[in-house]
């Protein structure tokens, strides 16, 4: 491009000296300034308006002139044409610089708009996070709540059942009270009284031949023999002295063993022993479970199998009682006044910082489950 405005510039140039200077050519390098304007350089315009205006101006001197014409009238034609030239170029220019503006507005506004939505993006996120921060928190309350709720109902239940086991529990001392204060004076006073009678007729009676009296003798030891036993079983129901005497392995055979023979239901015992004396709270909390328990197969299970397991590590003592009798509903269970026997074993458990499971369904028999662990429910050192 530029070649073709040089080229244009130098023909038009040697057009202009060989015509009349009354006729001018100046108005043509207008057009070589527009051309200009296509090239890549800004200042392209003003320089070749520039180099037009020189070869212009020096078309009136070296072209041709017409005779009688003044010279100043020539001069006033390449001023006109001069001002054709320049119009143009200054219109381009002030278009170029509203255009240079208008770019620059448009780069400003873009800039802007993208820090704006880099802002407003920020903002998003910042909402979003605080959003999801607050439904967490929600959802942290709700699940709270939900659980201080559940605390709530567990409490009052475990307040229900501390009711109803102190009921029973004053239920069950009246009718111990009772039972030993019947068997005192039904079996034990009467036994003594009629030892005492027996005594004395041995006392005031005729003299007898020794071998009398040596039988009456041993019937009366017999006599002092049973209400031994019988006070010794009244003892035994309250504390069972095996456990001080054997240990829990072998006081929970010999429950076994009489269970099985009083019920004549088949009963499995598997043990291992402990590693280390167990505290006395752990092994009487056992003791009563399986109590308790076999109590209940006795009563309500209507089974013909019972296993029983103890065992012992140096962390954990677990119990197993498992019947293949009729089984109950283990939702009316736990409703206050339903089985209070396992309300029972569940607190002593409880005490001895352990753990309860039962698993029951009707028809399909109990397993119950006891995990202490020894070193929360303390060892002897």
């Amino acid at each position: 491009m530029l070649s073709v405005i040089i080229g244009l510039g130098v023909g038009l140039f040697c057009l202009d000296l060989y015509l009349p200077s009354g006729i001018s050519t100046g108005v043509l390098y207008g057009g070589l300034v527009i051309l200009s304007f296509l090239l890549p350089y800004r200042k392209g315009p003003l320089i070749a308006a520039a180099v037009c205006s020189v070869l212009d101006l020096a078309g009136t001197d070296l072209g041709l002139t017409i005779d009688g014409v003044p010279h100043w009238m020539s001069i006033v034609n390449r001023l006109f044409s001069l001002t054709a030239l320049w119009l143009p170029l200054l219109f381009f220019l002030h278009r170029r610089r509203a255009e240079d503006e208008l770019r620059h507005a448009h780069d400003k506004l873009e800039a802007r708009v993208q820090a704006r939505t880099q802002e407003l993006a920020a903002l998003n996120r910042s909402l979003i996070t605080e959003i999801a921060d607050r439904k967490e928190t929600e959802q942290s309350l709700r699940s709270s709540e939900a659980a201080l709720q559940a605390r709530e109902r567990q409490l009052q239940q475990n307040r229900e059942e501390l009711r109803a086991l102190a009921g029973q529990l004053l239920t069950a001392q009246e009718e111990d009270r009772r039972r030993i204060s019947r068997d005192l004076h039904d079996h034990i006073n009467q036994r003594l009284a009629m030892l005492t009678m027996d005594l004395r007729q041995l006392e005031k009676g005729p003299f007898i031949d020794r071998d009398h009296l040596r039988d009456e003798i041993h019937r009366v030891s017999e006599c002092i023999t049973l209400i031994s036993d019988d006070v010794r079983r009244m003892a035994y129901r309250f504390h069972p002295s095996i456990l001080d005497d054997l240990g829990l392995v072998k006081a929970v055979r010999g429950l076994v063993d009489d269970f099985s023979a009083r019920t004549d239901i088949q009963s499995t015992y598997v043990h291992n022993d402990p590693v280390a004396a167990l505290p006395d709270e752990v092994t009487i909390c056992i003791y009563r479970v399986v109590q308790e328990s076999l109590s209940n197969v006795a009563r309500h299970a209507r089974a013909s199998q019972v296993d029983v397991e103890v065992m012992c590590d140096e962390e954990m003592i677990d119990l197993s009682i498992r019947d293949n009798g009729v089984g109950f509903d283990l939702e009316q269970s736990s409703k206050p006044g339903g089985h209070l026997g396992l309300l029972s074993m569940k607190e002593r458990v409880r005490l001895a910082q352990g753990t309860l499971e039962v698993e029951s369904a009707p028809g399909h028999g109990t397993h119950i489950r006891v995990h202490i662990p020894l070193t929360q429910g303390g060892r002897h050192a």
